[in-house]
């Protein structure tokens, strides 16, 4: 298993539960900690450097473990499912940007809040916008040799593909052989009955993990069991990326430090009970 850390785009102006600075900062206090890979969230990936994020990411011996489109939505209110045509296009334009910017670095893309929710009253035609939307996305991916992720986000996020469970029958309906499922552990405690069987029932379907204890805070700081977590990750022969996405406190560096430090022992560590993080 390699670690990730999730980070703010140049493109992007909210505050996301990532890293927030300068690219070369960021890239560089991660590289120092240990990771091994970077989540980039973009708004607009036509807004990126392309040259400059190659050069840096080189620099600092990180690969670009995947492309998050949150900030599509909270900052433009970007959704495939949107009654109004422009903005549903506007949101494939941006999807496809990404795409583009993925397979230039060998990455992927993941789909969270920018499916959009299923409009009650209307649930028929929003929910084949959405699979519409879906499928023209992994068409294009396929072209560049990108894979798509579908994140199943809690019911406080979105109301559709809430589950790991729900995640899992609407993949097999589509039959889309590059899409698959990043997985949240703070999204499956409270939508799975466990996360631990969630694993292990998507275990052909996961390729990407993301990491945040109950309360989004540094992994071992809250409720959540991350030893049995990686344990069944282990047994599972997971090797692909654990992205951290938490909140950023006491500060960007300190959140990033403790979460690897935690989780890196874990992953190295069989049999041995490790502390709580302090």
């Amino acid at each position: 298993m390699k670690l990730a850390y999730t980070i703010s785009g140049p493109d992007t102006q909210a505050k996301y539960l990532a890293y927030r600075g300068e690219l070369e900062d960021m890239l560089a206090s991660l590289h120092e900690i240990g990771y091994q890979g970077v989540e980039l969230f973009v708004r607009d990936p036509r807004e990126i450097d392309l040259r400059k994020l190659g050069q840096l990411l080189e620099l600092n011996h990180l690969e670009l473990a995947a492309l998050g489109t949150g900030p599509m939505v909270s900052e433009d209110q970007l959704r495939f499912t949107s009654l109004d045509g422009t903005i549903r296009n506007e949101a494939m334009t941006r999807a496809k940007a990404a795409i583009d910017l993925a397979a230039r670095f060998g990455s992927q893309v993941n789909v969270g809040k920018l499916r959009g929710d299923i409009v009650q009253g209307d649930e028929a035609h929003t929910g084949r916008l959405r699979d519409r939307a879906i499928k023209e996305l992994c068409d294009y991916a396929a072209t560049k040799n990108v894979l798509i992720t579908i994140e199943p986000q809690c019911r406080f996020a979105i109301n559709n593909l809430k589950s790991t469970q729900e995640a899992l029958a609407w993949l097999q309906e589509q039959q889309l052989p590059n899409l698959y499922l990043m997985l949240d552990v703070f999204h499956m405690n409270i939508e799975d009955k466990s996360i631990a069987a969630s694993l292990i029932e998507a275990k052909n379907q996961t390729i990407h993990v993301h990491l945040a204890d109950n309360h989004r805070g540094v992994p071992g700081t809250g409720a959540l069991n991350f030893p049995e977590i990686i344990r069944v990750l282990k047994a599972l022969g997971y090797d692909r990326y654990l992205s951290m996405e938490i909140e950023q406190t006491p500060s960007c560096y300190e959140a990033a430090a403790k979460a690897y430090t935690y989780i890196q022992k874990l992953i190295d560590d069989d049999g041995v009970i490790i502390e709580k993080v302090k």
